[in-house]
Order: C-alpha cells, then sequence, then structure tokens
C-alpha cells in the first residue's frame, strides 16, 4: 500500500528535528579513562518504569534510569564527522553518515538488556523501545561474501588497563548468523528519544536476546572476516570459566525479580500485592514462582499480559500474610522449553557472569 502523504509528511519532520538535535553533540573527546568493572548507574528497583504505547507491550524502563555498563570515558560525538565504515569480506565498503542512516525506513523492537555480570535482583536490566535499521540490510547493500563467518563490531571507546595495552578499542564479534538475524538492529534512538551518549550515541549495536557485551555502544566500523575474533574483550572477559575450559557467553538465560517490596522493607497490612518482572531472552516466560520462607512450596505468580520473546513480563502475586515476623521472598521464573533458575550456583563456575539464582529478598511484618 502506497504510504500517504500525511505519512510522509510526519516522517519528514520527525528526520528533520532529530538530525537538529543530533547535530549540536559536542566533538570527539579524545581523552578516555581507565578500565571501568562496576555498573555505573542504575535504579536498583526501576520505579520509574512506565506502560508502553499501545503498539507495543511490556514496562518501560525511563532512559535515565535505564543500567550503564561502560568499560571506558564515555566518547562524545559529533554527527556531522561520524561515519560508520562496513568492510572486510564484502564486495562494496560502505561509508554511511548519519544522516543516510535516519533516511532508511525504521523499525522498532521492545527489547530488554541484561548485563552479562548482573547479579540476581541486580540494576543490570532493563526494557526499552529501540528504533534503528536491522543490521542485515547494511550487509546485504554492502555485498557480505559467502566466506564470511564473523561480524566484528567496533566502538569507539578506548583505553588501558593493568592487562590490556593501551589504547584498545572495545569490540565484541558476532557469527554471521546473528548479524543477519530481524531482531539484530543498528540503533539510534531509545525510548523515542535520540540514544543517550552513555548509551552509545549515535550508533549502537542492538543484539537482541544476547547479552549486553555484544550490543556495542558507539559504532565506528563493522567488520566481517572468515576468522575467528581474537579481540581482548572476546577472549579475556565474557567467557564461561568451568574445569579449565571456557564458552563465549551469548544468549541470555532466564530470570526475575522483585520490583515491590524492596529488600527490607517493612509492611503494615494483611493482603500485600508482590510485583515484579521475569524475563527468558529470545524465549517466552511460560510462569512464575514465588514462596515466603526457604523450605515453603513454591506458589504460582500471575502474568499481567501475554508473554513475548525478547521483552520482560510482568507478573504479580496477591500475598495473605498470615502473621507479624520476617520473612525471606523468593522468586524464579521458567521459559517455554522448562528452563528454569537454579537455587544455587553452579559451584564449578570460576566467573562472574550468567548469575540467574532466584532473587531474594527479606522484608518484615507489622500487623
Amino acid at each position: 500500500m502506497a504510504e500517504s502523504s500525511l505519512s510522509r509528511t510526519r516522517r519528514a519532520v520527525r528526520r528533520r528535528e532529530f538530525l537538529k538535535a543530533m547535530l549540536v553533540s559536542p566533538a570527539l573527546v579524545p581523552g578516555f579513562r581507565s578500565l571501568q568493572s562496576a555498573l555505573l548507574a542504575g535504579n536498583a528497583n526501576l520505579l520509574s518504569l512506565v506502560p508502553a504505547d499501545s503498539s507495543l507491550p511490556g514496562l518501560i524502563t525511563s532512559n535515565n534510569d535505564f543500567f550503564v555498563r561502560n568499560h571506558f570515558r564515555t566518547p562524545q560525538i559529533s554527527s556531522e564527522s561520524w561515519n560508520l565504515m562496513i568492510d572486510g569480506l564484502v564486495s562494496s565498503p560502505l561509508k554511511l553518515p548519519y544522516s543516510d542512516l535516519l533516511m532508511a525506513n525504521p523499525v522498532r523492537r521492545t527489547v530488554t538488556m541484561e548485563c552479562a555480570g548482573n547479579s540476581s535482583g541486580g540494576i543490570g536490566v532493563g526494557n526499552a523501545v529501540w528504533t534503528g535499521i536491522p543490521l542485515s540490510e547494511l550487509l546485504k547493500q554492502a555485498g557480505a561474501k559467502p566466506a564470511a563467518t564473523t561480524v566484528i563490531l567496533h566502538g569507539a571507546d578506548a583505553g588501558s588497563g593493568e592487562d590490556l595495552p593501551a589504547n584498545t578499542h572495545f569490540a565484541r564479534a558476532i557469527p554471521i548468523e546473528r548479524a543477519m538475524n530481524a531482531n539484530t538492529l543498528l540503533a539510534y534512538e531509545m525510548n523515542g528519544s535520540p540514544l543517550p551518549a552513555d548509551h552509545g550515541f549515535p550508533l549502537r549495536a542492538l543484539v537482541a536476546g544476547w547479552y549486553g557485551m555484544d550490543s556495542v555502544k558507539w559504532l565506528t566500523r563493522i567488520e566481517l572476516t572468515n576468522q575467528p575474533f581474537e579481540g581482548y574483550f572476546q577472549q579475556q572477559h565474557y567467557v564461561a570459566l568451568k574445569d579449565g575450559e571456557h564458552r563465549p557467553i551469548t544468549r541470555m538465560l532466564v530470570n526475575s525479580k522483585f520490583l515491590r517490596p524492596s529488600d527490607g522493607e517493612e509492611i503494615g497490612k494483611k493482603i500485600y500485592r508482590v510485583n515484579g518482572v521475569a524475563w527468558a531472552g529470545e524465549q517466552k516466560i511460560a510462569k512464575v514462582e514465588i514462596r515466603f520462607s526457604p523450605g515453603d512450596s513454591w506458589q504460582p505468580a500471575s502474568l499481567d499480559s501475554p508473554s513475548l520473546p525478547l521483552t520482560w513480563t510482568s507478573w504479580s502475586y496477591e500475598w495473605r500474610i498470615p502473621s507479624a515476623g520476617k520473612y525471606t521472598l523468593e522468586v524464579r521464573a521458567f521459559d517455554e522449553e522448562g528452563k528454569t533458575q537454579p537455587d544455587v550456583r553452579d559451584p564449578g563456575r570460576q566467573d562472574a557472569y550468567e548469575l540467574n539464582t532466584p532473587h531474594r529478598i527479606s522484608v518484615s511484618v507489622r500487623l
């Protein structure tokens, strides 16, 4: 169906406004901080959650409350001087200015992103509406060669550390099959606004359903190769270590957390509505269970809306509190394949990734 004149006009106005906002960003800052190893920001209870609009599901984390996990200083980039290079095993290398990306037909995805090192119930997870273009479209335009097996995503951020060579840029690689997936985007907008600087302005990858380190921020180059990527952040970080062997961290595991009550909260009423969110990467959430003391039987919580892949699902439980006292609440989720959260961490693991034991909080009840 042909696009209406009104739709074309609205889209043109939107893009002009977007470009105007982008062009005032400062130039690239040359200096970078040393390697950072912690989440820099985030709201532990995700209180600034709002319903998505009618065309998109779920609860959305505001940009201000969305967690930030960076390894180096945030680069400040001018969209006027920035370009995206696509090269390597391609027939027609591309050099794309920011304005060209904005003129492509946009797609939107509501996607939950989690840091690979997020602790159970931690702040390192959020749900946002991302706008961009499928990476596959640009790889097809560049003419990805059949021999290409790996897509390296290069970011502008760089720095040094104790075991890190000077001026090492953050880069991660994903298989070509994942790069061609319809849910792998190059995102330039977050919750209807230009990407904040800490979230990758002007452009970041969005590898939906995989842990956040693969959604590389501040993209400058996309390189196709037929060799395994040996980069520092591919080989030294974000790998699962067990019994002397290692494997790459990729897909998000099933997980859940409480939003209400918070840890340490005092409850002063007999009926209390407990709620939270659950997510499972590329899978749907099948059920959520809750219990109020270790050793008690698990009770089914209610899913507040139909579960969808890639985005979290809100859940709730009407808790009729039997008596005053102290309680330890636990929550676990199951995906559609029956996978759930383990009661304890695998003792053989020697890394700090894929932490998805049940979220546990303590509360006191005064009736």
